[in-house]
């Protein structure tokens, strides 16, 4: 707990001064009456404060008094619930993770064991009545690790763009990681955006970069594609991001030795597919230009690891700035200490002493 006002601690040196005066040897040296005095040719007429009651009541009296005051002071001390607004400096970089979300990242690249098929015209097909092929083809493998990778970035700011036939952001960059994770879930294919626009992906990523204060500037490319659409090529996207210093870490997905494609929109027939399917030398080329490095993931858990490698990446140190709105808490101290006083006042008037 923290006080706005902690300057009024010096007067609960009231409370303790007066029992010390009154209750300790002080007072019988140096006779200062603290308290009204009144002066009698003989104490026999005052049998009630000679008594255990009397000598009670005014011990009571003194407890709420000073109780009183230690509350009254803590509430003009004004408690605060809460923290100011606090400025870190911590270690981070910025990222934008770029996501292919074409077609061809429905593809399944670990076909689960017992899975049945058929032959058909030649080609093998895989059949999946539960479509539970879904939950593990590439887009949605790759959404998880995303998200896992998301959760170990504390201080990174970390932005979304997706491409496909097109490119558009889908989170700029933020600290915000609840809602980023969400819109990573939230990332779906769009069969009118088909198509594997990966210079676009780079140009949006850059846009997304480029009033980007920190030191260090990275671009996670993820594609399974080969650059088929698009107003600008990936080199020269990659040779813009070079003049702006911004790394970009090209990951081609996919398994060349086979994976499955759904063959209609009801994703319950998956036909097998050989070919890596992704530009390696344009990828490698990309990531040379900017000083990033080119990773080949075969499956979900390679891919982990190539994110994890990534996450092992130089810091620059930003500014975090957090707000956080002060609660005022010192009603309940006032409350209480007025209760005291109130107590301490009617046991000092109310109840008569002296017969």
């Amino acid at each position: 707990m923290s006080f706005a006002s902690p300057g009024f601690f010096i007067f609960l040196i009231i409370p303790f001064f007066y029992l010390f005066f009154k209750y300790g040897n002080v007072r019988r040296r140096i006779r200062v009456p603290l308290i009204p005095t009144l002066y009698y040719s003989s104490v026999n007429i005052l049998p009630v404060q000679r008594s255990l009651i009397a000598k009670l009541n005014n011990i009571i009296q003194d407890l709420f008094f000073c109780f009183s005051l230690f509350f009254l002071i803590i509430a003009l001390a004004r408690p605060l619930g809460g923290k100011s607004i606090q400025t870190d400096r911590n270690y981070g970089i910025d990222i934008i993770l770029a996501i292919d979300v074409s077609g061809s990242m429905l593809s399944v690249d670990s076909i689960p064991a017992g899975l049945p098929y058929r032959d058909f015209l030649g080609r093998r097909q895989y059949i999946d009545e539960n479509r539970q092929l879904l939950k593990i083809n590439r887009l949605n493998s790759a959404k998880n690790v995303i998200i896992d990778y998301i959760n170990r970035q504390e201080f990174n700011r970390i932005g979304l763009v997706v491409f496909a036939g097109y490119s558009y952001t889908k989170c700029p960059l933020t600290l915000d990681k609840a809602m980023l994770r969400k819109i990573v879930e939230s990332v779906e294919f769009n069969p009118e955006n088909d198509g594997t626009a990966i210079g676009m992906g780079i140009a949006t990523s850059i846009n997304r970069l480029k009033k980007s204060e920190a030191r260090s500037k990275v671009i996670i490319l993820l594609t399974d594609g080969i650059n088929n659409s698009g107003m600008i090529d990936p080199i020269s996207a990659a040779s813009i991001a070079s003049n702006m210093n911004i790394r970009i870490y090209t990951i081609g997905l996919g398994n060349p030795e086979g994976f499955i494609q759904p063959v209609s929109m009801d994703f319950k027939i998956y036909e097998l597919q050989f070919g890596a399917g992704i530009d390696e030398i344009v990828l490698k080329r990309i990531a040379d230009m900017t000083g990033g490095k080119f990773y080949r993931a075969y499956d979900p858990d390679s891919l982990k690891k190539i994110y994890e490698d990534i996450d092992k990446l130089e810091k620059s140190k930003i500014e975090i700035k957090r707000r956080v709105l002060y609660k005022e808490n010192f009603m309940s101290f006032l409350i209480l200490g007025f209760v005291l006083l109130a107590g301490y006042i009617v046991l000092s008037t109310a109840i008569i002493k002296i017969p």
